[in-house]
Protein backbone atom coordinates (compact mmCIF):
# COMPACT_ATOMS: atom_id res chain seq x y z
CA UNK A 1 0.00 0.00 0.00
CA UNK A 2 2.82 2.40 0.82
CA UNK A 3 4.56 1.54 -2.45
CA UNK A 4 1.37 2.12 -4.40
CA UNK A 5 0.79 5.42 -2.62
CA UNK A 6 4.34 6.53 -3.33
CA UNK A 7 3.93 5.56 -7.00
CA UNK A 8 0.75 7.62 -7.27
CA UNK A 9 2.28 10.60 -5.50
CA UNK A 10 5.49 10.34 -7.55
CA UNK A 11 3.53 10.15 -10.80
CA UNK A 12 1.43 13.16 -9.81
CA UNK A 13 4.55 15.12 -8.84
CA UNK A 14 6.25 14.17 -12.12
CA UNK A 15 3.24 15.35 -14.17
CA UNK A 16 3.04 18.61 -12.24
CA UNK A 17 6.78 19.21 -12.61
CA UNK A 18 6.67 18.55 -16.36
CA UNK A 19 3.68 20.84 -16.79
CA UNK A 20 5.32 23.60 -14.75
CA UNK A 21 8.57 23.39 -16.69
CA UNK A 22 6.78 23.55 -20.03
CA UNK A 23 4.64 26.47 -18.87
CA UNK A 24 7.78 28.33 -17.86
CA UNK A 25 9.30 27.64 -21.29
CA UNK A 26 6.15 28.87 -23.05
CA UNK A 27 6.05 32.05 -20.99
CA UNK A 28 9.70 32.69 -21.81
CA UNK A 29 9.03 32.11 -25.51
CA UNK A 30 6.14 34.60 -25.48
CA UNK A 31 8.35 37.22 -23.87
CA UNK A 32 11.13 36.52 -26.40
CA UNK A 33 8.68 36.74 -29.34
CA UNK A 34 7.44 40.14 -28.13
CA UNK A 35 11.05 41.30 -27.74
CA UNK A 36 11.93 40.15 -31.27
CA UNK A 37 8.85 41.83 -32.72
CA UNK A 38 9.54 45.09 -30.91
CA UNK A 39 13.26 45.20 -31.52
CA UNK A 40 13.04 44.26 -35.16
CA UNK A 41 11.35 47.59 -35.97
CA UNK A 42 14.51 49.43 -34.86
CA UNK A 43 17.42 48.53 -37.14
CA UNK A 44 19.86 50.02 -34.67
CA UNK A 45 18.66 47.87 -31.80
CA UNK A 46 20.84 45.05 -30.66
CA UNK A 47 18.32 42.14 -30.78
CA UNK A 48 20.82 39.52 -29.72
CA UNK A 49 21.80 41.42 -26.60
CA UNK A 50 18.13 41.97 -25.70
CA UNK A 51 17.28 38.28 -26.09
CA UNK A 52 20.37 37.19 -24.20
CA UNK A 53 19.44 39.51 -21.32
CA UNK A 54 15.88 38.12 -21.36
CA UNK A 55 16.46 34.40 -21.87
CA UNK A 56 20.10 33.77 -21.21
CA UNK A 57 23.10 32.89 -23.37
CA UNK A 58 21.12 30.22 -25.23
CA UNK A 59 19.45 32.88 -27.37
CA UNK A 60 22.87 33.98 -28.57
CA UNK A 61 22.53 31.09 -30.97
CA UNK A 62 19.90 33.13 -32.85
CA UNK A 63 17.06 30.57 -32.42
CA UNK A 64 14.54 33.03 -33.80
CA UNK A 65 13.35 34.05 -37.23
CA UNK A 66 11.28 36.80 -38.91
CA UNK A 67 8.94 35.71 -41.76
CA UNK A 68 6.54 37.44 -44.08
CA UNK A 69 2.76 36.73 -43.69
CA UNK A 70 3.09 33.70 -45.99
CA UNK A 71 5.85 32.15 -43.94
CA UNK A 72 8.74 33.00 -46.22
CA UNK A 73 11.88 34.67 -44.93
CA UNK A 74 11.67 38.39 -45.57
CA UNK A 75 14.97 39.51 -47.03
CA UNK A 76 14.52 42.89 -45.49
CA UNK A 77 13.65 41.64 -42.03
CA UNK A 78 14.99 38.15 -41.63
CA UNK A 79 17.99 37.70 -39.43
CA UNK A 80 20.71 35.28 -40.06
CA UNK A 81 20.70 32.10 -38.04
CA UNK A 82 19.10 28.69 -37.85
CA UNK A 83 16.07 28.14 -40.04
CA UNK A 84 13.19 27.01 -37.86
CA UNK A 85 10.50 24.62 -39.20
CA UNK A 86 7.08 26.07 -39.90
CA UNK A 87 4.19 23.61 -39.92
CA UNK A 88 1.02 24.01 -41.94
CA UNK A 89 -1.02 24.16 -38.75
CA UNK A 90 1.10 26.98 -37.36
CA UNK A 91 0.72 28.91 -40.66
CA UNK A 92 -3.08 28.47 -40.60
CA UNK A 93 -3.25 29.64 -37.00
CA UNK A 94 -1.06 32.64 -37.86
CA UNK A 95 -3.37 33.60 -40.75
CA UNK A 96 -6.23 33.47 -38.22
CA UNK A 97 -4.27 35.68 -35.81
CA UNK A 98 -3.49 32.90 -33.32
CA UNK A 99 -0.12 31.89 -31.94
CA UNK A 100 1.06 28.26 -31.97
CA UNK A 101 3.30 26.33 -29.58
CA UNK A 102 4.97 23.19 -30.98
CA UNK A 103 7.61 20.71 -29.89
CA UNK A 104 9.93 19.86 -32.74
CA UNK A 105 12.38 16.96 -32.76
CA UNK A 106 15.59 17.76 -34.65
CA UNK A 107 18.42 15.30 -35.21
CA UNK A 108 20.56 16.98 -32.60
CA UNK A 109 18.03 18.42 -30.15
CA UNK A 110 14.40 18.95 -29.16
CA UNK A 111 13.01 22.46 -29.57
CA UNK A 112 9.98 24.25 -28.23
CA UNK A 113 8.86 26.58 -31.01
CA UNK A 114 6.46 29.54 -30.83
CA UNK A 115 5.00 30.96 -34.04
CA UNK A 116 3.31 34.32 -33.35
CA UNK A 117 1.77 36.73 -35.89
CA UNK A 118 2.51 40.49 -35.60
CA UNK A 119 -0.61 42.47 -36.44
CA UNK A 120 -0.51 46.14 -37.38
CA UNK A 121 -3.51 48.12 -38.59
CA UNK A 122 -5.66 45.02 -38.69
CA UNK A 123 -3.25 43.27 -41.07
CA UNK A 124 -0.62 40.62 -40.41
CA UNK A 125 2.61 42.45 -40.83
CA UNK A 126 5.01 39.57 -40.25
CA UNK A 127 5.49 36.30 -38.36
CA UNK A 128 7.91 35.79 -35.52
CA UNK A 129 9.30 32.37 -34.67
CA UNK A 130 11.18 31.83 -31.43
CA UNK A 131 12.56 28.51 -30.19
CA UNK A 132 14.36 27.24 -27.13
CA UNK A 133 16.06 23.87 -26.63
CA UNK A 134 14.38 21.49 -24.17
CA UNK A 135 17.65 20.04 -22.89
CA UNK A 136 17.25 21.76 -19.51
CA UNK A 137 13.69 20.48 -19.17
CA UNK A 138 14.72 16.92 -20.00
CA UNK A 139 17.64 17.14 -17.58
CA UNK A 140 15.35 18.33 -14.77
CA UNK A 141 12.88 15.50 -15.50
CA UNK A 142 15.62 12.87 -15.50
CA UNK A 143 17.05 14.14 -12.24
CA UNK A 144 13.60 14.09 -10.63
CA UNK A 145 13.03 10.50 -11.77
CA UNK A 146 16.42 9.47 -10.40
CA UNK A 147 15.62 11.07 -7.07
CA UNK A 148 12.26 9.24 -6.94
CA UNK A 149 13.87 5.94 -7.87
CA UNK A 150 16.51 6.37 -5.16
CA UNK A 151 14.29 7.63 -2.35
CA UNK A 152 11.20 5.43 -2.92
CA UNK A 153 12.87 2.16 -1.80
CA UNK A 154 14.27 3.90 1.26
CA UNK A 155 10.83 5.29 2.08
CA UNK A 156 9.23 1.85 1.63
CA UNK A 157 11.84 0.19 3.84
CA UNK A 158 11.44 2.89 6.49
CA UNK A 159 7.66 2.58 6.39
CA UNK A 160 7.88 -1.22 6.65
CA UNK A 161 10.27 -1.04 9.61
CA UNK A 162 8.19 1.62 11.34
CA UNK A 163 4.96 -0.27 10.65
CA UNK A 164 6.45 -3.49 12.01
CA UNK A 165 7.58 -1.72 15.17
CA UNK A 166 4.30 0.12 15.66
CA UNK A 167 2.25 -3.03 15.00
CA UNK A 168 4.29 -5.00 17.52
CA UNK A 169 3.94 -2.26 20.10
CA UNK A 170 0.20 -1.86 19.45
CA UNK A 171 -0.48 -5.62 19.58
CA UNK A 172 1.62 -6.31 22.67
CA UNK A 173 -1.45 -5.76 24.93
CA UNK A 174 -3.38 -8.21 22.75
CA UNK A 175 -0.68 -10.86 23.31
CA UNK A 176 -0.89 -10.19 27.05
CA UNK A 177 -4.67 -10.60 26.95
CA UNK A 178 -4.33 -13.85 24.99
CA UNK A 179 -1.92 -15.24 27.58
CA UNK A 180 -4.26 -14.18 30.40
CA UNK A 181 -7.23 -15.76 28.63
CA UNK A 182 -5.37 -19.05 28.25
CA UNK A 183 -4.82 -19.23 32.01
CA UNK A 184 -8.54 -18.81 32.75
CA UNK A 185 -10.45 -22.07 33.13
CA UNK A 186 -13.88 -23.09 34.36
CA UNK A 187 -12.27 -24.19 37.64
CA UNK A 188 -10.69 -20.77 38.22
CA UNK A 189 -12.61 -17.78 36.89
CA UNK A 190 -11.15 -15.35 39.41
CA UNK A 191 -8.31 -14.26 37.10
CA UNK A 192 -8.75 -11.21 34.94
CA UNK A 193 -7.29 -9.87 31.72
CA UNK A 194 -4.62 -7.19 32.10
CA UNK A 195 -6.06 -3.78 31.21
CA UNK A 196 -3.69 -1.50 29.22
CA UNK A 197 -3.05 1.88 30.86
CA UNK A 198 -4.23 3.79 27.79
CA UNK A 199 -7.98 4.36 27.55
CA UNK A 200 -8.25 3.23 23.93
CA UNK A 201 -10.04 0.48 22.02
CA UNK A 202 -7.87 -2.26 23.57
CA UNK A 203 -8.45 -0.87 27.04
CA UNK A 204 -12.21 -0.90 26.51
CA UNK A 205 -11.96 -4.42 25.09
CA UNK A 206 -10.05 -5.64 28.15
CA UNK A 207 -12.57 -3.98 30.48
CA UNK A 208 -15.43 -5.58 28.57
CA UNK A 209 -13.76 -9.01 28.80
CA UNK A 210 -13.25 -8.56 32.54
CA UNK A 211 -16.91 -7.60 32.98
CA UNK A 212 -17.89 -10.73 31.03
CA UNK A 213 -15.58 -12.88 33.18
CA UNK A 214 -17.11 -11.40 36.32
CA UNK A 215 -20.60 -12.28 35.09
CA UNK A 216 -19.46 -15.79 34.16
CA UNK A 217 -17.85 -16.22 37.57
CA UNK A 218 -21.08 -15.21 39.28
CA UNK A 219 -23.08 -17.51 37.00
CA UNK A 220 -20.75 -20.47 37.62
CA UNK A 221 -20.79 -19.83 41.37
CA UNK A 222 -24.57 -19.63 41.33
CA UNK A 223 -24.77 -22.85 39.32
CA UNK A 224 -22.45 -24.60 41.76
CA UNK A 225 -24.47 -23.39 44.74
CA UNK A 226 -27.66 -24.39 42.97
CA UNK A 227 -26.34 -27.88 42.26
CA UNK A 228 -25.14 -28.32 45.84
CA UNK A 229 -28.39 -27.04 47.33
CA UNK A 230 -30.51 -29.13 44.97
CA UNK A 231 -28.49 -32.22 45.86
CA UNK A 232 -28.94 -31.44 49.56
CA UNK A 233 -32.69 -30.97 49.21
CA UNK A 234 -33.06 -34.17 47.19
CA UNK A 235 -30.83 -36.19 49.51
CA UNK A 236 -32.97 -35.65 52.62
CA UNK A 237 -36.23 -37.18 51.34
CA UNK A 238 -34.33 -39.89 49.50
CA UNK A 239 -32.49 -40.80 52.70
CA UNK A 240 -35.77 -40.97 54.60
CA UNK A 241 -37.31 -43.12 51.87
CA UNK A 242 -34.35 -45.47 51.83
CA UNK A 243 -34.32 -45.80 55.61
CA UNK A 244 -38.01 -46.55 55.88
CA UNK A 245 -37.90 -49.08 53.04
CA UNK A 246 -34.87 -50.80 54.56
CA UNK A 247 -36.58 -51.00 57.96
CA UNK A 248 -39.72 -52.39 56.36
CA UNK A 249 -37.75 -55.02 54.46
CA UNK A 250 -35.56 -56.00 57.40
CA UNK A 251 -38.38 -57.23 59.60
CA UNK A 252 -41.83 -58.69 59.37
CA UNK A 253 -44.45 -56.09 60.24
CA UNK A 254 -48.20 -55.95 60.43
CA UNK A 255 -50.27 -54.56 57.54
CA UNK A 256 -50.94 -51.37 59.53
CA UNK A 257 -47.22 -50.83 60.02
CA UNK A 258 -46.58 -51.40 56.30
CA UNK A 259 -49.38 -48.94 55.54
CA UNK A 260 -47.75 -46.36 57.82
CA UNK A 261 -44.39 -46.85 56.05
CA UNK A 262 -46.02 -46.49 52.64
CA UNK A 263 -47.90 -43.36 53.73
CA UNK A 264 -44.65 -41.82 54.96
CA UNK A 265 -42.92 -42.83 51.73
CA UNK A 266 -45.75 -41.25 49.74
CA UNK A 267 -45.26 -37.96 51.59
CA UNK A 268 -41.58 -37.97 50.74
CA UNK A 269 -42.34 -38.84 47.10
CA UNK A 270 -44.83 -35.95 46.94
CA UNK A 271 -42.18 -33.65 48.37
CA UNK A 272 -39.68 -34.85 45.78
CA UNK A 273 -42.21 -34.45 42.97
CA UNK A 274 -43.05 -30.91 44.08
CA UNK A 275 -39.35 -30.04 44.28
CA UNK A 276 -38.68 -31.43 40.81
CA UNK A 277 -41.68 -29.57 39.36
CA UNK A 278 -40.44 -26.33 40.90
CA UNK A 279 -36.97 -26.89 39.48
CA UNK A 280 -38.37 -27.64 36.02
CA UNK A 281 -40.51 -24.50 36.08
CA UNK A 282 -37.51 -22.38 37.07
CA UNK A 283 -35.41 -23.98 34.32
CA UNK A 284 -38.09 -23.27 31.71
CA UNK A 285 -38.46 -19.71 32.96
CA UNK A 286 -34.70 -19.13 32.79
CA UNK A 287 -34.56 -20.57 29.27
CA UNK A 288 -37.44 -18.35 28.16
CA UNK A 289 -39.48 -21.30 26.89
CA UNK A 290 -42.34 -20.87 29.37
CA UNK A 291 -45.17 -19.27 27.33
CA UNK A 292 -46.63 -16.09 28.87
CA UNK A 293 -50.18 -16.78 30.12
CA UNK A 294 -52.93 -14.93 28.31
CA UNK A 295 -56.10 -15.54 30.37
CA UNK A 296 -58.08 -12.74 31.96
CA UNK A 297 -57.69 -13.15 35.73
CA UNK A 298 -59.41 -11.28 38.55
CA UNK A 299 -56.88 -10.95 41.39
CA UNK A 300 -59.67 -10.37 43.90
CA UNK A 301 -61.19 -13.73 42.96
CA UNK A 302 -57.76 -15.34 43.40
CA UNK A 303 -57.52 -13.87 46.93
CA UNK A 304 -61.08 -15.01 47.69
CA UNK A 305 -60.18 -18.55 46.64
CA UNK A 306 -57.02 -18.65 48.74
CA UNK A 307 -58.44 -16.72 51.70
CA UNK A 308 -60.13 -19.50 53.72
CA UNK A 309 -57.12 -21.82 53.58
CA UNK A 310 -54.70 -19.02 54.45
CA UNK A 311 -56.88 -17.83 57.34
CA UNK A 312 -57.00 -21.36 58.71
CA UNK A 313 -53.22 -21.64 58.35
CA UNK A 314 -52.75 -18.38 60.26
CA UNK A 315 -55.12 -19.49 63.04
CA UNK A 316 -53.17 -22.72 63.52
CA UNK A 317 -49.98 -20.68 63.94
CA UNK A 318 -51.60 -18.18 66.27
CA UNK A 319 -51.41 -15.19 63.86
CA UNK A 320 -54.13 -12.86 62.68
CA UNK A 321 -54.57 -12.49 58.88
CA UNK A 322 -56.27 -9.42 57.37
CA UNK A 323 -57.24 -9.33 53.67
CA UNK A 324 -58.23 -5.98 52.11
CA UNK A 325 -59.51 -5.87 48.52
CA UNK A 326 -61.14 -2.98 46.67
CA UNK A 327 -63.20 -4.37 43.84
CA UNK A 328 -62.14 -6.53 40.91
CA UNK A 329 -58.63 -6.10 39.54
CA UNK A 330 -58.15 -7.69 36.12
CA UNK A 331 -54.76 -8.77 34.81
CA UNK A 332 -53.63 -10.92 31.91
CA UNK A 333 -52.11 -14.15 33.19
CA UNK A 334 -52.68 -17.58 34.72
CA UNK A 335 -54.95 -17.99 37.73
CA UNK A 336 -53.14 -21.08 39.13
CA UNK A 337 -49.74 -19.37 38.89
CA UNK A 338 -51.02 -16.16 40.48
CA UNK A 339 -52.66 -18.23 43.21
CA UNK A 340 -49.26 -19.72 43.88
CA UNK A 341 -47.76 -16.23 44.19
CA UNK A 342 -50.36 -15.29 46.81
CA UNK A 343 -49.98 -18.55 48.72
CA UNK A 344 -46.17 -18.41 48.70
CA UNK A 345 -46.04 -14.82 49.99
CA UNK A 346 -48.71 -15.24 52.65
CA UNK A 347 -47.40 -18.66 53.79
CA UNK A 348 -43.91 -17.17 54.03
CA UNK A 349 -45.26 -14.25 56.12
CA UNK A 350 -47.21 -16.59 58.44
CA UNK A 351 -44.22 -18.89 58.82
CA UNK A 352 -41.94 -16.12 60.10
CA UNK A 353 -44.46 -14.16 62.14
CA UNK A 354 -44.43 -15.11 65.82
CA UNK A 355 -47.55 -16.19 67.68
CA UNK A 356 -49.86 -13.26 68.23
CA UNK A 357 -48.45 -11.37 65.25
CA UNK A 358 -50.35 -10.00 62.30
CA UNK A 359 -50.22 -10.46 58.52
CA UNK A 360 -51.79 -7.91 56.20
CA UNK A 361 -52.74 -8.59 52.57
CA UNK A 362 -53.88 -5.66 50.46
CA UNK A 363 -54.91 -5.51 46.80
CA UNK A 364 -55.10 -2.11 45.07
CA UNK A 365 -55.31 -0.86 41.51
CA UNK A 366 -54.07 2.40 40.06
CA UNK A 367 -51.87 2.43 36.99
CA UNK A 368 -50.94 -1.19 37.83
CA UNK A 369 -52.30 -3.94 40.02
CA UNK A 370 -50.49 -3.86 43.38
CA UNK A 371 -50.46 -6.77 45.82
CA UNK A 372 -48.94 -6.06 49.24
CA UNK A 373 -48.13 -8.69 51.88
CA UNK A 374 -46.82 -7.29 55.16
CA UNK A 375 -46.08 -9.03 58.44
CA UNK A 376 -44.91 -8.14 61.93
CA UNK A 377 -42.16 -10.75 62.05
CA UNK A 378 -38.49 -10.38 62.92
CA UNK A 379 -37.61 -8.83 59.56
CA UNK A 380 -34.75 -9.58 57.21
CA UNK A 381 -31.16 -8.42 57.62
CA UNK A 382 -29.98 -5.84 55.11
CA UNK A 383 -27.33 -8.20 53.73
CA UNK A 384 -29.92 -10.91 53.13
CA UNK A 385 -32.55 -8.76 51.41
CA UNK A 386 -30.67 -8.85 48.10
CA UNK A 387 -30.57 -12.68 48.23
CA UNK A 388 -34.05 -13.61 49.44
CA UNK A 389 -35.11 -14.35 45.85
CA UNK A 390 -32.13 -16.65 45.19
CA UNK A 391 -32.87 -20.34 44.88
CA UNK A 392 -32.35 -22.40 48.00
CA UNK A 393 -31.39 -19.30 49.97
CA UNK A 394 -32.46 -19.47 53.58
CA UNK A 395 -31.22 -17.29 56.39
CA UNK A 396 -30.44 -18.80 59.76
CA UNK A 397 -34.00 -18.43 61.12
CA UNK A 398 -35.41 -19.97 57.94
CA UNK A 399 -33.45 -23.16 58.36
CA UNK A 400 -35.42 -23.86 61.49
CA UNK A 401 -38.75 -23.48 59.68
CA UNK A 402 -38.42 -26.17 57.00
CA UNK A 403 -39.14 -25.58 53.32
CA UNK A 404 -36.99 -25.95 50.24
CA UNK A 405 -35.90 -22.37 49.79
CA UNK A 406 -37.56 -22.16 46.36
CA UNK A 407 -40.76 -20.31 47.27
CA UNK A 408 -39.59 -16.75 46.71
CA UNK A 409 -37.52 -17.74 43.66
CA UNK A 410 -40.63 -19.29 42.12
CA UNK A 411 -42.67 -16.24 43.07
CA UNK A 412 -40.28 -13.88 41.32
CA UNK A 413 -40.16 -16.08 38.19
CA UNK A 414 -43.97 -16.18 38.01
CA UNK A 415 -44.23 -12.42 38.48
CA UNK A 416 -41.64 -11.78 35.77
CA UNK A 417 -43.43 -14.23 33.47
CA UNK A 418 -46.51 -12.01 33.87
CA UNK A 419 -44.48 -8.90 32.99
CA UNK A 420 -44.44 -7.61 36.57
CA UNK A 421 -41.91 -7.01 39.32
CA UNK A 422 -41.57 -7.80 43.02
CA UNK A 423 -39.71 -5.94 45.77
CA UNK A 424 -39.00 -6.46 49.45
CA UNK A 425 -38.73 -3.88 52.24
CA UNK A 426 -37.67 -4.92 55.70
CA UNK A 427 -35.93 -3.80 58.86
CA UNK A 428 -34.82 -6.18 61.60
CA UNK A 429 -37.41 -6.28 64.38
CA UNK A 430 -40.01 -4.29 62.38
CA UNK A 431 -41.42 -6.86 59.98
CA UNK A 432 -41.22 -7.39 56.24
CA UNK A 433 -43.27 -6.08 53.31
CA UNK A 434 -43.39 -7.72 49.84
CA UNK A 435 -44.95 -5.75 46.98
CA UNK A 436 -45.95 -7.18 43.60
CA UNK A 437 -46.81 -4.98 40.63
CA UNK A 438 -48.57 -6.50 37.63
CA UNK A 439 -49.72 -4.77 34.43
CA UNK A 440 -53.49 -4.49 34.31
CA UNK A 441 -55.53 -5.84 31.47
CA UNK A 442 -56.27 -3.30 28.73
CA UNK A 443 -59.72 -1.83 29.14
CA UNK A 444 -59.96 -2.81 32.83
CA UNK A 445 -61.54 -0.26 35.16
CA UNK A 446 -60.29 0.51 38.70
Amino acid sequence: MVAGLLAVLGGAAWVLLDRGLRQNVDVSLQAAAVTVATTSRDPAAQLGDALEALMGPMMAGRLYELLDPRGRPDPRLATRGTRLPLSAEALRNAEAGRETFETVELPTMSLRVLTMPIVAGGQIERLVQVAVPLDAVETARRRFLLILAGLAPLAILGAAAGGWWLAGRALAPVDAMVESARRITAEDLSQRVAVPPADDELGRLASGLNDMLARLERAFSSARRFSADAAHELRTPLTILKGEVEVALASTQTPDEYRRVLASAQEEVDRLAALVEDLLFLARADAGVAPPPQDSVDLRAVLDDAGPALIALAERGGQHLTVDTNGPVLVRGSAPLLLRVVVNLVDNAIKYTPTGGQVFVRLAAAGQAELTVRDTGPGIAADDQARVFDRFFRGDPARERGGTGLGLALTRSIVQLHGGRITVESQPGQGTCFRVWLPREMGATP
